[in-house]
């Protein structure tokens, strides 16, 4: 079993050994020293790059959406923002038109209560002008209800 030669030895031929390329021990050997010398420098400029690109973030965005806007204003189509504009001003109207028929069942309610209490006291000074007594202004107590029973004997 482990005397029997195989195929590629057989003819003569050199099974290839895997090296590590040349440039890549190098480039690794190059940054590894490059960080042992400047480490430090490395990591204060990572901090200050990341400091300034949290202070310039809201300018980006901002100067992004000036530019997306004016994108969007040169796609302005004016029949597509005359529908729009109808279909608001018709919402509006409806919505307007329900307020006023709320408004007007309530001014018609109020008018009812204001007639109830302008006949109340014309009936309350027949009443005193006849001599049948004068409404007590003061309301009527209501029956208290017994919260607390006693049911012990």
């Amino acid at each position: 079993m482990g005397d029997a030669p195989q195929g590629n030895q057989e003819q003569g031929q050199e099974v290839p050994v895997n090296q590590n390329p040349q440039f890549v021990t190098e480039t690794f050997s190059f940054v590894i020293e490059f960080l042992q010398q400047y480490g430090w420098f490395v990591l204060f400029g990572f901090v200050v790059l990341i400091y300034i690109k949290v202070k310039l973030d809201p300018h980006i965005r901002r100067v992004k959406k000036k530019a997306e806007d004016v994108i969007e204003q040169k796609k302005f189509d004016p029949d597509v923002a005359q529908r729009r504009m109808e279909q608001m001003e018709r919402s509006r109207q409806r919505l307007q038109e329900q307020h006023d028929a709320e408004a007007s069942r309530y001014a018609e309610k109020q008018r009812i209560k204001e007639e109830e209490k302008r006949k109340l006291k014309i009936e309350d000074w027949e009443n005193h002008q006849q001599g049948k007594g004068y409404r007590s202004k003061v309301k009527p107590e209501r029956k208290r209800k017994k919260y607390f029973k006693c049911d012990m004997i």
